[in-house]
């Protein structure tokens, strides 16, 4: 299902190419703010989209059937996404150890 969650959102992001504005006025124009707003959550949602795919893993509130259990060796890490005229890229970046000890979070 994250698969076709991946697959929708990139769908949208395609429609949101053709998103038009009736209200043409230069100042205090809510309907710019709104198609904005629309276009970075729809790169918030891909990213977030993405990322879960990637992890192999349940940590915190991100909970997958097919992996139960934390890999703190293969995912103790940042999921970072850039975006290309290709399409969106992760990469990861390590967790910087700070005074704080891991562990596991009882929800």
């Amino acid at each position: 299902s994250m698969r076709a969650t991946v697959d929708t959102i990139a769908q949208l992001k395609g429609r949101y190419a053709d998103v038009g504005l009736s209200d043409q006025s230069a100042i205090f124009n809510t309907e710019v703010v709104q198609a904005l707003e629309l276009g970075n959550m729809l790169d918030v949602a891909e990213s977030v989209a993405i990322s879960a795919l990637a992890r192999r893993e349940s940590r915190g509130a991100h909970t997958r059937t097919d992996f139960p259990t934390r890999d703190d060796s293969g995912f103790w890490k940042h999921s970072i996404v850039k975006f290309a005229p290709d399409g969106p890229r992760l990469s990861y970046k390590p967790v910087a150890k700070t005074r704080w000890e891991l562990e596991e979070r009882k929800y």
